[in-house]
């Protein structure tokens, strides 16, 4: 009896972490998205934050500034990736996928936990892309002026 109350109780939509008190904690982070050929920031870039141990993500989008910021709940723990992805075609130009990954060492506690499963608030506040264009690849050894590594 106990099994069948297991199986019918996964994968449900219940929160994993509320539900079998695994360790979690939130995660802020902010940042800017900017074109590194012109340094200027890009709008309507979709940042998306991915932990590996519960598939969990979280999206937004670039403001006309180009910064961004979320906060993801109950996250199990780092590294989380951090993918930003140029979805509206042309509007903005076009730019080339890029992620960062981000570590306990990239990270500031900014809130305590509970002492118990729950650990606090976690903070990136640089959590910064410079995108570039697809044409602003290098044609026959020749990089395209402004472009660097």
């Amino acid at each position: 009896m106990s099994l069948f109350g297991f199986i019918l109780g996964c994968g449900t939509g219940i929160d994993p972490v509320a539900e079998y008190g695994v360790p979690s904690a939130d995660f802020k982070v902010k940042g800017t998205v900017k074109s590194a050929v012109t340094g200027k920031g890009i709008s309507n870039i979709r940042v998306i934050v991915k932990e590996p141990y519960s598939m969990k993500g979280d999206t937004t989008y670039t403001a006309v500034s180009g910064d961004y910021s979320m906060e993801v709940k109950h996250i199990i723990g780092f590294p989380v990736t951090l993918y930003a992805d140029d979805v509206d075609d042309t509007v903005n130009g076009e730019y080339k996928s890029d992620s960062l990954v981000v570590n306990w060492d990239d990270v500031t506690r900014i809130k305590e936990g509970d002492n118990n499963w729950y650990d606090g608030v976690y903070e990136k506040k640089d959590a910064n892309f410079h995108l570039k264009s697809p044409e602003a690849t290098a044609m026959y050894g020749v990089r395209p002026v402004g472009e660097t590594d």
